[in-house]
C-alpha cells in the first residue's frame, strides 16, 4: 500500500513539474519572459549557443578558459542536449539513478527521503533547468555508494563529475578520503579531525589562495556581515568565521527581514526560492533532531560537516553551494532511527525466545 501511495505521489509531482516547466521555467530559459527562476541556467545556455555557433565571444572564451572551472559541466550539458526538454528529462533520469544509488548504499525510508528532498525548491528548479545541483547530487550518491560498498568505479566517476561540475565538491571528497585514512593520526577522533582541518585551512587559505580570495572579495564586498567574515578569512581567522558563514549560507535569508520586502516573482531565484531553500534546511534539521540522528558518529553527518567547512571558504553568499550538504542531511534523516532499531532488535529477541528452534 505504501509503495502505491509513493508512486501516486511521485506521479502527481511529475505532473506539477510538467506544468511548472511549460508555464514558467522553459519560457524564462528561452527568453520569452524576463523572470529569473533558474539561477545561472540562462548563462549556461548562452555559452553553449556561442560555442555551437562558433561566435568566438571573448567573454565566453575567457570564462571557459580558466582552470579549474565550474562552468564546464553545465555548459557541456547544454551543448550536448540542445533541447530544454531533453535537459529536464536527463536531470530526472540522473535524479532517479541517484535515488537508486542511495537505496543501495543504506536501508532508508525512500518516501521520507524524497519528501525532504522535494521540500527544497532548489531540487525542483534544478530538475527542470541546467544547473549544477542535480549533478552534485549524482556525484554524492556515487561517493556514498563507494563508501558503503568499496566499488572503485563509483569513486572515480564521482570524482570526475565533481571535478568538472563543482571542483569544491571534488576537493571535499578527496579530503574526506584522506582524513579517514591511516595518514590521519586522529582518524578515530572525528571532532578533533574537523577542528584540525579548520585550522589548516585558516593558515593555508591566505597563503595559497590570496589572489583568488582577493578577486572574489570584490564581488562580495557589499555583503555587510558576510564581508566582515570574509575579511577575517583573508587574515588568518577562518576558524572564527567558519561557523557563522555556514549559518549565514544555510539560514541567513530567514533572518534577512529587510530583503523580504523586495521579493518579486520576477526574481524568484534570489527571493522566494532562496527563502524556502533555507526553510527546507531548518525542516530537515528538525527531523534529525527529533530522530536524534545529528551525530558526528554517522558517516554521512561527518561527510556533511567536512563539506560544509570547505564550502564556507567561498566568499560569496550562495546557499546552492550547500546543496551537497542538504542531500546528505536528508539521507541521514531517512535512515532508521535509533528507537526503530532498538524496537526491531527487541521484536527479534522476543521472536527468538518464543521460537528457540527458529534461531537454530
Amino acid at each position: 500500500m505504501a509503495s502505491w501511495l509513493l508512486m501516486l505521489a511521485m506521479a502527481a509531482y511529475l505532473c506539477i513539474c510538467a506544468v511548472l516547466f511549460v508555464q514558467w521555467i522553459d519560457p524564462s530559459l528561452n527568453g520569452r519572459t524576463d523572470q529569473h527562476i533558474a539561477a545561472d541556467s540562462s548563462t549556461y545556455l548562452y555559452m553553449a549557443d556561442v560555442l555551437r555557433e562558433g561566435l568566438n565571444d571573448p567573454f565566453v572564451l575567457a570564462a571557459l578558459s580558466s582552470f579549474p572551472n565550474t562552468l564546464w559541466m553545465p555548459v557541456l550539458f547544454a551543448l550536448a542536449l540542445k533541447s530544454t526538454v531533453l535537459m529536464a528529462l536527463a536531470n530526472l533520469l540522473l535524479f532517479w539513478i541517484s535515488i537508486q544509488l542511495f537505496r543501495r548504499t543504506s536501508n532508508i525510508d525512500v518516501g521520507l527521503f524524497l519528501f525532504l528532498l522535494l521540500l527544497n525548491p532548489t531540487t525542483t528548479v534544478s530538475l527542470l533547468s541546467v544547473n549544477k545541483e542535480i549533478l552534485d547530487m549524482f556525484a554524492v550518491a556515487l561517493f556514498c555508494y563507494f563508501l558503503s560498498t568499496g566499488r572503485k568505479w563509483a569513486l572515480w566517476i564521482a570524482l570526475l563529475i565533481a571535478f568538472i561540475n563543482r571542483y569544491e565538491v571534488c576537493v571535499t571528497m578527496m579530503a574526506f578520503l584522506l582524513i579517514r585514512s591511516r595518514l590521519n593520526p586522529w582518524r578515530n577522533r572525528r571532532a578533533t579531525t574537523l577542528i584540525m582541518l579548520t585550522f589548516i585551512l585558516t593558515i593555508c587559505l591566505p597563503v595559497l589562495a590570496a589572489r583568488t580570495l582577493t578577486s572574489r572579495f570584490y564581488e562580495a564586498r557589499e555583503g555587510g556581515v558576510i564581508a566582515f567574515l570574509d575579511t577575517l578569512e583573508m587574515h588568518y581567522m577562518f576558524a572564527l568565521a567558519v561557523i557563522p558563514k555556514i549559518l549565514e549560507d544555510m539560514f541567513g535569508e530567514l533572518l534577512n527581514f529587510s530583503h523580504w520586502a523586495q521579493y518579486s516573482v520576477d526574481d524568484l531565484a534570489n527571493s522566494y526560492i532562496l527563502a524556502f531553500n533555507n526553510l527546507a534546511n531548518v525542516m530537515v534539521l528538525l527531523v534529525l533532531a527529533w530522530k536524534r540522528s545529528m551525530k558526528i558518529s554517522s558517516e554521512w553527518i561527518y561527510l556533511c560537516w567536512t563539506a560544509a567547512i570547505f564550502m564556507a571558504v567561498s566568499l560569496v553568499i550562495q546557499p546552492r553551494y550547500f546543496y551537497f550538504c542538504f542531500v546528505l542531511l536528508c539521507f541521514q534523516a531517512a535512515q532508521p532511527s535509533m528507537v526503530a532499531n532498538r524496537l526491531s532488535r527487541l521484536i527479534s529477541a522476543g521472536e527468538l525466545v518464543a521460537n528457540p528452534e527458529h534461531g537454530s
